[in-house]
């Protein structure tokens, strides 16, 4: 009576199938992270639209009602010079700067013959990342209706110091990465900013916003560049 012996793998065939399984497991990995990275910066998108459109939002029914508008080139810088030469830092028509700011004035209340200011809303971008030239945008509301300033008694940089207190990060944050892309109408070399002045009727916001996700130790970073215009017309 004869035994019938099974067929065992060679192990030629047995590394062969390991190999080809690797192969395929590497694929299987890699599809795996190119869709997680898709779904990432789809993720991003959203938030980035999300990001826009109450950015845009915010901002434009905050300069529909205000009177005028002053842009400086950054938070901290509102005043040049020092001592009997120091004058307000605003920049002028076709330049940048990183500092919105939107004044209220009520006309039922006077100061030789001039509107006192009874609000203050600024928008401003503190740069975190000096590389890429980004950070968060940030956004303050000073309520003066209580005890209303005027311009003549004071200048805007000593007002602004005087009710706009603490440091950039230390008001809200309604942007979380902006990227400034404005330059001078001039040509002049000057670092890209939020905003441009333009003829000081209306402020142009050119900038790229992003958003940045880390999830299980994939990272996945998403820009959109975009711009819209803003009148005070209070």
């Amino acid at each position: 009576m004869f035994r019938r012996h099974a067929r065992a793998f060679t192990l030629v065939e047995t590394l062969m199938a390991v190999t080809v399984m690797g192969f395929a497991t590497m694929g299987i990995v890699a599809f795996m992270r190119q869709g997680l990275k898709m779904y990432y910066a789809d993720r991003a998108r959203l938030m980035i639209n999300r990001d826009i459109r109450s950015f845009t939002s915010q901002m434009d029914t905050d300069a529909v009602t205000a009177n005028f508008f002053l842009l400086y080139p950054d938070f901290s810088t509102r005043s040049t010079g020092s001592g009997s030469s120091t004058a307000d830092a605003s920049v002028a028509d076709g330049q940048v700067g990183d500092f919105l700011l939107l004044v209220y004035t009520d006309p039922s209340q006077t100061s030789q013959g001039i509107s006192m200011i009874t609000r203050l809303v600024g928008y401003y971008r503190e740069v975190t990342n000096t590389t890429l030239n980004s950070g968060p945008v940030h956004r303050f509301d000073v309520d003066l209706s209580a005890a209303p300033v005027d311009v003549k008694s004071a200048p805007m940089y000593t007002i602004l110091a005087n009710k706009v207190t603490g440091t950039a990060a230390s008001y809200p944050i309604v942007t979380q990465l902006a990227q400034g892309l404005a330059t001078n109408a001039s040509g002049s070399t000057v670092t890209p900013a939020l905003f441009y002045n333009h003829q000081n009727r209306s402020v142009m916001i050119d900038t790229q916003i992003s958003e940045s996700l880390t999830e299980r130790g994939t990272l996945s970073q998403t820009g959109n560049t975009y711009n819209f215009t803003v009148a005070p017309r209070g």
